[in-house]
């Protein structure tokens, strides 16, 4: 997956990241006063999954990375970008991903040498260079938002129908509800008509024709792109959001199990 990319196509005006948004969208140019603006760097920013990105958000942490290049810098803050957009916190500095500093440095030198302090591991006020790689090599990334467990089936749906083949967890918040409406849509809607199932079946009357209607309506705006769907998109609290996709992946549950039975 390209963070860059995904940084780009994620970001909105409104978040605290979009400060952010020059240095990540011009990190390949240069500028002089003859030609402008250039593409003159190649620099990619591809990752595998999760892991790969708390890995290499622990080297960019090291301390003799303390004064990040440009290439760098854009990592710094896209990896961080990522994270939070997957609902991942780090234990020792919980606001450091919700809030990343303007600069990098005072993360990187500033919060690591002060935690290393706090935690009584320095020699009268220096701090090693070991320590602070021992810190950053145990620090906790724990994902607050729990999400209920996929079957192996439901979870290779999401990424057959994904654009860029995402397994569900590596999809943003937005992402993943727009997601949710777009299987929800494909595991019910056969040659152009809505199958009628009996969700009694599994769900007594907690779950029915009637309020996954009403739940795909309410989604339906993280499918598109107009102003008016941005706009009910930013409506929704983070707790609301979280909800909907745990009653939406319950939803997929049922369909999948009484679909599978038929």
């Amino acid at each position: 997956m390209d963070l860059r990319m995904f940084y780009l196509e994620n970001v909105s005006e409104q978040e605290y990241y979009y400060r952010f948004y020059t240095l990540v969208k011009n990190v390949n140019s240069t500028f002089n006063i003859f030609e402008g603006s250039q593409e003159t760097n190649v620099y990619e920013f591809f990752v595998d999954d999760i892991d790969d990105v708390i890995e290499k958000f622990r080297k960019l942490c090291q301390p003799e990375n303390e004064n990040l290049n440009i290439e760098d810098a854009c990592w710094f803050y896209i990896l961080l970008f990522y994270l939070h957009k997957c609902g991942y916190i780090i234990e020792e500095f919980p606001r450091v991903i919700e809030r990343p500093p303007v600069d990098s440095y005072d993360f990187i030198n500033r919060d690591i040498r002060n935690k290393v302090i706090a935690e009584g591991k320095d020699e009268g006020g220096t701090v090693r260079y070991k320590e602070r790689r021992v810190l950053v090599a145990n620090l906790t990334f724990k994902q607050t938002d729990k999400y209920i467990e996929l079957a192996d089936a439901i979870e290779s749906k999401f990424k057959e129908i994904s654009n860029r083949q995402a397994t569900f967890q590596n999809m943003s918040t937005d992402e993943k509800l727009a997601e949710i409406a777009n299987l929800i849509e494909n595991l019910l809607k056969k040659d152009g008509k809505f199958l009628s199932i009996d969700y009694s079946k599994m769900c007594f009357d907690h779950i029915n024709e009637d309020n996954i209607k009403k739940y795909r309506k309410r989604i339906q705006c993280y499918r598109h792109s107009s102003v008016e769907s941005i706009s009910e998109r930013d409506s929704f609290t983070k707790e609301q959001k979280i909800f909907l996709i745990d009653f939406g992946l319950t939803v997929i549950k049922v369909i999948h199990a009484l679909l599978r039975d038929e």
